[in-house]
């Protein structure tokens, strides 16, 4: 692979101290002969320089033993002595209770052999079998813990929680686990993952636990199971080289092979993932995954479901509104599915951006819909909102709104196709708004919410009405890629968690189904 990679280089203390009694009793002849001797030096100073702190603070140990633990191997490079020309081998090393950016090249003799074994069985792609759930009458009660990893069995009461666990599953109900602390709630959960490993589902499974929390959760994956656990966590450079080493397998160019990851399971923080969505949402949702995520739904839906779901609130909304007809008639283009099934670019809907009548001050017209595109619509037979919505308070409620959701929809075409343009995409994968190429209009910045406020803060707040919603203003605030945490820092977490629970179920789902769509 030709020279090694250039990075942080450390050298545990225990070997400094045995470095420092080398240097000491050793002639400057053996030291000279020695190929690697200045590459010691180097990496001693830089870790004395490092521990500095720690020698003067006599309340605190010196020394952390999990800093001389390998973790996890990441990578491998092999080199040539230039001096003997023999091939030398390094492994990129991760360290136990270190973060990944501390990850260093050690030579092979350095390196716990049975860690050796492990990075090396996760160098061979597994072969790809879907397996579906199985069927709900298949189940079957667990009488006895089977024998995990390390000998592990579950308790009679574990046992019994696991089992809950798995009937759940099998007849595709969502569930709570509750417990006291300490009785083994993280093993039951850990344990009922193993079950469906086993049956050849091998996830990815994604597992958001607070912070204080998932190294415990590593912890036990690793202790009961043979899944490849990771902590998706740290710094951004941390995550970067995460997604680099943990994620995805790669061919000989460094091309990731797609559909096929590393791990079964992810751990990580509801704040990573309103940090890196982009970058999880590659590999753990698709286009309508958001919605059943914030939904709180009591029915098992899929994709398909709930784009029926979406197609027919629209629909509904059309009918009732009773606002600007060309409204109307953007929102019946913009739900009609194309020929192909493929997303289509709206033409001659000119004048989105002059204003339009609000709520119910629109003219009235008896036939809010014209009897031609009824009869024309045939796609109306499987999201017909007489026969989708059951509830009529619901749609009671919604008739009441739909004016309002069918004037967001039209303001975030409106953002993505006359705004935004391109820029769009590129904020859903992630690129900061200071990258992007915005256009706005020349503003006289007297009247502003608080005195940092600039072009910069209005370009975050188009992107963030488009990525996150309508007065989504915690999710904006804690999105990495928006200048307002930088600015203000990370919301309260009991805003975050109510702004993305409750709202306007309709108008949600009506608003993430248009930004999938268009």
């Amino acid at each position: 692979m030709g020279a090694l990679p250039r990075g942080l280089y450390r050298v545990p203390l225990i070997s400094l101290c045995s470095s420092y009694l080398h240097c000491k009793w050793a002639t400057l002849e053996e030291l000279e002969k020695d190929p690697r001797i200045s590459q010691k030096i180097k990496r001693f100073r830089n870790k004395q320089a490092q521990m500095k702190h720690i020698f003067t603070e006599p309340d605190e140990d010196l020394f952390n033993p999990d800093y001389v633990e390998v973790d996890r191997i990441l990578e491998v490079a092999h080199t040539k002595d230039p001096d003997t020309g023999e091939e030398v081998t390094h492994y990129l090393v991760k360290w136990c209770s270190l973060p990944y950016e501390e990850s260093t090249w050690e030579l092979e003799e350095d390196v716990d052999p049975g860690k050796i074994k492990e990075f090396e069985a996760l160098q061979i792609p597994p072969e790809i079998k879907h397996m579906e759930r199985p069927a709900s009458e298949s189940w079957q009660k667990l009488e006895k813990s089977r024998e995990y990893k390390n000998s592990n069995q579950l308790r009679e009461y574990q046992l019994e929680g696991m089992n809950w666990l798995l009937f759940n599953w099998y007849n595709r109900k969502n569930c709570i686990l509750a417990d006291e602390m300490g009785l083994g709630k993280t093993i039951q959960s850990i344990t009922f993952l193993s079950e469906i490993f086993l049956m050849g589902i091998h996830g990815p499974f994604l597992i958001i636990a607070p912070l204080s929390t998932i190294t415990n959760w590593e912890r036990e994956f690793r202790t009961w199971t043979e899944m490849n656990a990771i902590v998706y966590h740290g710094s951004q450079i941390s995550r970067q080289m995460i997604q680099q080493y943990e994620m995805v397998y790669r061919d000989t160019q460094g091309n990731p092979l797609p559909g096929i990851f590393k791990f079964q399971v992810v751990i990580t923080t509801f704040e990573m993932i309103l940090a890196d969505c982009p970058e999880l949402k590659k590999i753990h949702w698709g286009r309508w995954k958001d919605i059943l995520t914030h939904g709180r739904f009591k029915w098992h839906l899929n994709e398909k479901d709930m784009e029926m779901i979406c197609r027919a609130l629209l629909v509904y909304c059309v009918k009732h509104y009773k606002g600007d007809e060309k409204i109307k008639s953007f929102i019946w283009d913009l739900i009609t599915p194309t020929k192909d099934g493929q997303n289509q670019a709206l033409q001659n809907h000119s004048g989105l951006s002059a204003p339009v009548p609000r709520g119910r001050k629109g003219k009235k017209t008896k036939n809010q819909m014209l009897l031609p595109e009824l009869k024309n619509a045939d796609w109306l037979a499987t999201c017909n909102p007489e026969v989708v919505l059951h509830d009529d308070s619901y749609k009671k409620h919604l008739k009441q709104h739909c004016n309002k959701v069918l004037l967001r929809v039209r303001m975030l075409y409106y953002l993505k196709a006359e705004v935004l343009g391109e820029a769009a995409d590129k904020a859903f994968e992630g690129t900061p708004a200071r990258e992007l190429d915005v256009l706005l209009p020349d503003i006289d910045y007297v009247e502003i919410p608080v005195d940092w406020w600039n072009a910069e803060a209005d370009k975050s707040l188009l992107i963030g009405v488009f990525k996150h919603g309508y007065e989504r203003y915690n999710a904006m605030r804690a999105d990495p890629a928006l200048c307002f945490l930088e600015k203000v820092g990370m919301p309260d977490e009991k805003l975050l968690s109510a702004e993305q629970g409750t709202g306007d179920g309709a108008q949600d789902a009506a608003e993430r189904w248009h930004r999938g769509c268009c």
